[in-house]
């Protein structure tokens, strides 16, 4: 069986033990997981992707900027790469976790609440280089 374990996949792996066909899935091998990298470099090629996480990094700075910006958000880390890592004062797990379902629900975002030494928070991750700012402000707005 392969299977990947991390706070953020916690809400696809909710109930132990339940088998879930992603775990059976090809691409948690290891040999296979490079080649849609590959593919995508040979079509694309080293700068596009270069572009794009420039592009994330950027969008989770300003992404930051915004989280300080707000007195009922508070910025856990500087970001690195495309990841940003926040926290609403005052929210307990069960907070970040309805939030996260009426975005997905809501058809906003899939936004599934982490753990940051120990305590529930929320993570930013940009991946796709087209993700607009005003989504993020979107995002954000439903925390207020």
């Amino acid at each position: 069986m392969h299977k990947q374990d991390a706070s953020y996949l916690d809400v696809i792996h909710d109930r132990p033990g339940e088998w879930n066909p992603t775990d059976y899935a090809y691409h948690l091998t290891r040999r296979a997981r490079g080649l849609p990298l590959w593919f995508s470099l040979s079509v694309y090629g080293v700068s596009a992707y270069s572009d794009a996480i420039e592009r994330a990094i950027a969008l989770a700075k300003q992404a930051a900027a915004e989280i300080r910006r707000r007195p009922y958000l508070e910025l856990i880390r500087e970001p690195n790469l495309g990841i940003v890592l926040f926290r609403r004062q005052g929210w307990a797990p069960g907070q970040y976790t309805q939030w996260a379902d009426q975005l997905l629900h809501d058809q906003v975002a899939f936004i599934p609440p982490s753990a940051w030494e120990g305590e529930t928070v929320a993570r930013f991750a940009f991946l796709h280089p087209h993700t607009p700012m005003d989504l993020v402000l979107q995002i954000l707005d439903r925390m207020a």
